[in-house]
């Protein structure tokens, strides 16, 4: 099955991480659509309160699950944030927040797509 955008979704990539279990691989999918969330004004309220090291894990958060079901847009701005925020790199905040969740909105719209097509 092809995904318009293998950046936004990379389905053989996913399937590969999980040794082609079809099964497991649409278990992760559901659970990316149900439990992983990112909001930049959460992210935001987290770093407001000076806790980066926090940020970086609500941002390391979504980037692993995302990446973990070959979501590739979404790794590579999510390790972009994950870098500045954790003092790795320079970076504007804001602005790769505001990437970031562009490429989870695409991924999460991929992912429901993928999913109705498979049922």
């Amino acid at each position: 099955m092809k995904v318009e955008n293998e950046m936004v979704l990379n389905f053989a990539k996913g399937l590969e991480l999980v040794d082609n279990d079809l099964e497991l691989y649409k278990i992760l999918l559901e659970t990316f659509v149900a439990e992983t969330k990112f909001n930049p004004n959460d992210l935001k309220s987290i770093i407001d309160s000076k806790k980066m090291n926090e940020a970086a894990g609500y941002v390391h958060a979504a980037k692993g699950a995302g990446r973990q079901i070959g979501t590739e847009r979404l790794a590579l701005s999510g390790q972009r944030l994950e870098d500045v925020l954790r003092g790795k790199k320079t970076g504007n905040i804001e602005n790769l927040a505001k990437e970031m969740k562009k490429d989870f909105d695409e991924a999460m719209k991929a992912v429901r797509e993928f999913l109705a097509r498979l049922d």
